[in-house]
């Protein structure tokens, strides 16, 4: 189906090298993932201060993830915030991933802070909540649901009126959506297992993730993660389907 529709990844941080050679920088990665025929996509390295000047003639932006965290003290994070609450109360579809999912809920009124439980890394099983199986996006989704993650930060509470789609292991809120605008996830659909791999030998070689940790999260590459459910998820909102 060709459209018109004008869409923005909001780039907030930078992927490492190999992922770069094969697969792109983080807004490349969700370009391949998620763009129809038709559709115009830019990129705006928010990271190195890069901002829309007006919101006005999208249809949509996707916050990617990043190395920072979004309660730090720096001024394109504040700005961040600030569009965020913009976009939201234009009514834009906006879509959060990892660090985009922690800045949608701390700008909207929620909460962000360390995991308590640790590093999350690797391909998890995601627990829908009984209020996502009465959704029609997800009724055909995957049992169990699989995506990969790399994660110290975590929303520690969602903003008001959200509704929690999906729970795992070490992290309460893997995704939630509020009102009709705004879906968010923790999960990386824009990743392979290769490139966590890739994550998890740089931590492990800067001594920043713990040794179990890091020898779970490899274990776990052996599965595959549900990307093609998440890819069809996240282009329907977009396209401005309800969840």
């Amino acid at each position: 189906m060709k459209t018109n529709k004008r869409f923005a990844v909001l780039k907030a941080g930078t992927a490492n090298p190999g992922a770069r050679e094969r697969l792109g920088d983080c807004g490349e990665m969700f370009i391949s993932l998620l763009s129809e025929p038709g559709e115009t996509w830019d990129i705006y390295d928010v990271e190195h201060g890069v901002f829309p000047a007006d919101v006005s003639g999208y249809d949509g932006f996707l916050i990617s993830g990043s190395r920072y965290s979004v309660y730090e003290d720096r001024p394109w994070i504040k700005k961040l915030l600030e569009l965020v609450r913009e976009i939201h109360r234009r009514e834009i579809r906006l879509v959060g991933v990892c660090f985009g999912h922690q800045a949608v809920a701390l700008a909207l009124g929620g909460e962000v802070g360390l995991n308590p439980k640790g590093w999350d890394i690797g391909l998890k099983e995601l627990t829908l909540t009984d209020a996502a199986k009465g959704l029609r996006s997800f009724k055909d989704v995957p049992n169990p649901t699989r995506i990969l993650v790399s994660h110290m930060d975590v929303v520690t509470r969602m903003p008001d009126h959200a509704l929690r789609l999906a729970y795992s292991e070490r992290t309460e809120f893997e995704m939630f959506t509020l009102g009709r605008s705004v879906l968010s996830l923790q999960g990386h659909p824009e990743y392979d297992g290769e490139v966590i791999g890739e994550i998890i030998d740089l931590l492990s070689g800067l001594s920043i993730l713990p040794s179990d940790r890091a020898a779970e999260g490899r274990a776990s590459l052996n599965g595959h993660p549900h990307n093609v459910f998440f890819r069809d998820l996240l282009t329907g909102f977009l396209q401005g389907s309800d969840v």
